[in-house]
């Protein structure tokens, strides 16, 4: 299990100068790299570890063979995303990422060492409550960040815990995720999207009036609320995956949304929706909420749960009319997304009961003890009969 925590270093004056001297010197090395790179076409760590290691320890005789290779690697990162098209430069006081080595915090004493130009330095941090949970935790990456506001310097650090939390045995939900609703889940929660889609709205039109305009104080306008509309929806995302890592259950299944995008059938108003939409982050967010829980995640097919029975697993796209699910077979009647949750559910529980891969699996395509089929099996194939197991918890 990793977290990453950021922590506050409270820094003399004197520090204060090394490690930004530090933070200088790195931007040269990251510069002389990413410079070599995109010269010679190169961008493999291992190539520019070869060629120009040494090159750079002469270029920047003042900083420690652990930063070089940093700045190497950071360079070699940039210098791929941007394609290689330009040679990627850097502010001079950027975020450092420095090796497990040249970084330590101790939770214990609530201090820390890491390295500057002028010799490693020992201060405090500031370790509030929620921290000391982290004790005993092995430090893996850290990475300075200097805020020039403040004047202040954090550490961000990502620490690891080899010690696994047992998981807890329980009951699973499903959860049907959506664009106008964020989540519907198997056991009657919903959670509306219509306060975020009207945030939504608000800050397109902001963006839209201020760039029709062009004037610099205008562009002042768009750079003060560049950051606000994505910052509420990761608000709204933790606060729907806190509540729902919180209930009962030990097992949260969703939808593999991965290849949604893709989709060929969508328009070019729903596609720029589903540009927005932070279905993954929701994703993310319940996830290590639940492993810090003990509880588990996992992902389902997302075909056709939205045309299945939850009663009788019939499935025809004819049941499925907008927000309301009456199947054409059985004529059961529900609100859509939460019949939808409820497949999950069932689906989940399939899942869960699996044994992991690199363990014997005896029970081939054959019905399980959830009475959902594998997902081998066709929708066609599986519509041809019903669940002999209904869960008495999902059938109103």
């Amino acid at each position: 299990m990793i977290r990453t925590l950021k922590l506050k270093l409270i820094l003399t004056e004197e520090q204060k100068g090394s490690l930004l001297r530090t933070m200088e010197l790195y931007t040269e090395a990251f510069d002389h790299a990413a410079r070599w790179g995109f010269e010679h076409h190169r961008c493999g760590k291992l190539e520019l570890q070869y060629a120009i290691y040494y090159e750079m320890r002469q270029a920047v005789p003042g900083l420690g063979a652990g930063l070089i290779q940093s700045a190497k690697d950071a360079a070699c990162e940039a210098l791929k995303r941007c394609k290689m098209r330009m040679a990627p430069r850097r502010k001079p006081h950027s975020a450092v990422r420095f090796p497990w080595k040249e970084a330590k915090v101790y939770f214990d004493s609530a201090k820390v060492s890491i390295y500057s130009v002028d010799g490693r330095i020992h201060a405090p941090v500031v370790l509030y409550d929620y921290l000391k949970k982290f004790k005993g935790w092995r430090c893996k990456l850290s990475t300075l960040i200097w805020n020039k506001k403040s004047r202040q310097f954090y550490l961000s650090v990502a620490v690891e815990n080899k010690i696994p939390i047992e998981p807890v045995k329980g009951k699973t939900l499903g959860i049907d995720r959506g664009l106008n609703r964020v989540a519907v889940c198997s056991n009657n929660m919903f959670f509306d999207s219509s306060r975020i889609n009207a945030t939504r709205g608000k800050y397109a039109k902001n963006r839209q009036e201020l760039q029709a305009k062009g004037t610099r104080s205008a562009i002042r306008l768009l750079r003060k609320q560049s950051g606000r509309e994505r910052r509420f929806v990761t608000c709204e995302n933790h606060r729907i995956s806190k509540i729902i890592a919180n209930t009962e259950f030990a097992v949260f299944a969703l939808e593999d949304l991965a290849e949604i995008n893709k989709c060929r059938w969508l328009d070019r108003r729903t596609n720029g929706k589903l540009r927005s939409w932070a279905y993954h982050q929701l994703e993310r967010f319940l996830r290590y909420k639940a492993e810090e829980l003990g509880k588990a995640v996992v992902l389902v097919d997302s075909t056709c749960t939205s045309q299945w029975c939850s009663r009788r697993g019939w499935i025809d796209k004819k049941s499925r009319k907008g927000s309301e699910f009456h199947c054409v077979k059985c004529g059961f009647h529900l609100d859509a997304d939460l019949n939808a949750s409820r497949i999950i559910a069932r689906l989940g529980m399939s899942e869960a009961s699996r044994l992991p891969i690199y363990q014997p699996y005896a029970a081939g395509d054959e019905v399980d003890v959830s009475g959902v089929r594998s997902k081998s099996l066709s929708p066609a194939a599986s519509s041809r009969s019903t669940w002999a197991i209904d869960t008495p918890s999902l059938v109103p």
